[in-house]
């Protein structure tokens, strides 16, 4: 017999035993992929709920003379208009 074939009378592989291991890498992987799916719903929500804060592209113009504007500013650095 080889070495090989030693080892695997000397050490028996119970299926109990691979089981439990391979239960506890599963739930280990849905642990971690559910804290990643909970981040990411939650990071969803938080976007939905300030998108109305946020401006989008078309209102970064102003309005009265066209000069480009800072998303977060309520007046136009130009023409000194709030838009």
């Amino acid at each position: 017999m080889g070495e090989s074939e030693d080892r695997k009378k000397e050490k028996p592989v119970k299926f109990e035993n691979v089981a439990e291991e391979t239960g506890e890498l599963i739930g280990k992987g849905l642990r971690k992929t559910w804290g990643i799916a909970k981040s990411f719903g939650k990071g969803l929500a938080d976007t939905l709920e300030n998108g109305d804060k946020r401006k989008d592209a078309a209102s970064l113009a102003c309005p009265h003379c066209s000069s480009s504007l800072s998303p977060n500013s309520n007046f136009c650095p130009h023409c000194g208009k709030e838009h």
